[in-house]
């Protein structure tokens, strides 16, 4: 089956040399004439082929304004899709609610029949493809996508855009497009988070009765080598729907719902791991002598603040919402472990004043005092039958700062530990 080009409008640039041309020069005269002969008679014979194509297939009373089917059943409009790429998925950081832009590159492509375009038996079985400003000899769907937020037409190095017409009356529409849609986003098992978008497909002057819409998954292809920064496409699904607007009617549509996974490794080697390990240098402060101020105090300070950085630079970059994300649980609960390091450190600091106090003030009252010799013959009976100070009923020894040390060189980890087997299949199910 043969195919012809019928374009839109015809080169000036012939003329333009030829009265750019040296008007001394006549044989580079006659040549830019006879060139400009031979591309005036081409034009018109392809406008005269072109034109009689159309005359067996276009009626003179052929409206393109009008859709097909006035009388019968709405116009089916098959779409086809064809994505070629995906910009970096984005999170919109100035409202409220959050939002993020996904960007696609793709061929739109669409199918219908127009009866009034059938070829009878006379006209010509060629196909023809029109360009230019000849499409809009053909009426065309006047569909458009909902939550559209930016879109062009890619026209390097011509209008990225064709309507081929079939000897059967079917008529092809294909764009090559890039369009921004807006996706609302749920961020609460942020960075483990799984966002869906949808890309929806309507007719913005013709209602259900007028014309219908329809897609299935076997209609939308992906390009193989499709890779999109920070997220992973999980997977793909198509629908056919009706959108009510009130007095104008219900609106057929066809939707597109992709599910995009968030990528975590990055999140793992930027936030998790450099976190983990300062929770684990607050540990390590447990193992150094509770009489060394300065190293612990220093150490303490510098964990806490360097949490609360990590914290305050994620807040930046992702949109404000009035839940907790995944994210801010694990800093928050580093910023609880670092901060308990310090305060057991001032704990510690603390039983050892007391201890200090009890030695000082034992020492004072046997200087000032004596030995009192009634307390000297109770503890030579206690010592006689074994019932010192640490074996008297209901005695308790004191609480020390390398005690309480030791307990926190386990207990620390052993909670760390739990709050991650705990976070982890929580937010990964």
């Amino acid at each position: 089956m043969a195919l012809l080009n019928c374009a839109g409008k015809v080169s000036s640039a012939p003329s333009r040399a030829f009265n750019q041309g040296n008007s001394g020069n006549k044989r580079a005269m006659a040549t830019r004439t006879w060139i400009l002969y031979a591309v005036i008679l081409w034009t018109s014979d392809k406008s005269r082929v072109c034109g009689q194509l159309l005359s067996g297939r276009v009626a003179d009373d052929y409206e393109p304004s009008i859709r097909p089917n006035t009388t019968g059943s709405a116009v089916d409009v098959r779409l086809h899709l064809y994505i070629e790429s995906m910009g970096t998925i984005k999170e919109s950081t100035m409202s409220s609610t959050p939002t993020q832009d996904f960007t696609i590159t793709m061929w739109f492509r669409q199918f219908w029949q127009d009866p009034r375009l059938v070829a009878n038996a006379s006209a010509s079985q060629e196909v023809v493809n029109f360009k230019g400003d000849r499409m809009s000899l053909i009426w065309t769907p006047d569909v458009f996508f909902l939550f559209e937020k930016d879109s062009k037409f890619h026209d390097v190095t011509v209008p990225n855009r064709m309507l081929r017409l079939y000897p059967n009356g079917t008529v092809l529409l294909s764009t090559r497009l890039s369009i921004t849609l807006a996706c609302n986003m749920e961020l609460a098992n942020f960075p483990m988070d799984t966002q869906e978008c949808q890309m929806i497909m309507m007719s913005y002057a013709y209602n259900s009765n007028e014309m219908t819409l329809t897609i299935n998954d076997a209609s939308l292809e992906i390009d193989t080598d499709l890779r999109i920064p920070r997220f992973h496409l999980n997977e793909y699904k198509t629908a056919v729907t009706e959108f009510s607007y009130g007095p104008t009617g219900n609106y057929s549509a066809a939707k597109v719902t992709f599910s995009f996974r968030r990528h975590l490794q990055s999140y793992i080697l930027t936030v998790y791991i450099p976190s983990s390990l300062i929770v684990i240098i607050a540990w390590l402060s447990f193992w150094i002598d509770a009489k060394a101020a300065p190293a612990r105090v220093s150490l303490g300070i510098t964990t806490v603040l360097t949490i609360t950085t990590m914290t305050a630079g994620m807040q930046e970059t992702m949109p404000l919402v009035t839940y907790a994300k995944a994210l801010d649980v694990w800093l928050a609960l580093c910023l609880l472990f670092v901060f308990l390091s310090l305060m057991e450190y001032a704990c510690a600091n603390y039983l050892i004043i007391v201890e200090n106090n009890r030695k000082l003030k034992n020492y004072t009252k046997k200087l000032g005092n004596g030995i009192n010799e009634k307390v000297d013959h109770m503890r030579v009976f206690e010592f006689h039958y074994g019932l010192g100070v640490s074996r008297r009923p209901g005695y308790r020894e004191p609480l020390t700062a390398d005690k309480l040390d030791r307990i926190f060189r386990y207990s620390f980890p052993a909670l760390f530990v739990v709050f991650n087997v705990i976070y982890w299949p929580f937010y990964l199910r």
